[in-house]
């Protein structure tokens, strides 16, 4: 019995080539919005932090070094806050465009999978119709045969 040949299989596994590189592509981008989403969260805390002791040095007497200390750590952190917002929003576009790339080479490679899977069923179906034919062959051969020797006894 032959073996099936998808003719273009080659082309189906250049499209999953590029589906796989499109996926590492677009896991590579969202690990980069989660260290963008993390720096956010860690700039968060230490503004939190840093305003729980700035409140606790606003007990009694007050550090006026400290207050403009914390002022300018204040604007500097809200500065490199708004910063990793912008990477984000472009970076947001980024993963956007990779997700579009990404569903039309699975489109693409569908469509060659199941164009392979229609011609092993009918490759299948044909193996089954000349193996048919080739045990009615041999039957018919053989009934001839025996016939033949009925008539010879």
């Amino acid at each position: 019995m032959s073996k099936f040949v998808f003719k273009l299989e080659t082309v189906l596994k250049q499209r999953q080539t590029v589906e796989d590189q499109l996926q590492r592509e677009l896991a590579k981008l969202m690990r980069h919005r989660m260290i963008f989403h993390n720096q956010i969260r860690a700039i968060q805390t230490e503004l939190s932090d840093s305003k729980g002791q700035l409140t606790a040095g606003l007990i009694g007497k007050v550090d006026l070094v400290s207050t403009s200390q914390f002022a300018r750590f204040s604007a500097q952190s809200q500065l490199r806050a708004q910063t990793i917002v912008r990477q984000l929003a472009r970076l947001e576009n980024h993963i956007v465009q990779a997700q579009k790339q990404l569903v039309e080479a699975m489109r693409q490679r569908k469509a060659l999978d199941l164009l392979r899977d229609k011609q092993y069923q009918q490759w299948k179906r044909a193996q089954l119709r000349r193996e048919a034919s080739r045990l009615d062959d041999l039957a018919t051969q053989s009934y001839a045969r025996r016939v033949v020797m009925e008539i010879k006894t």
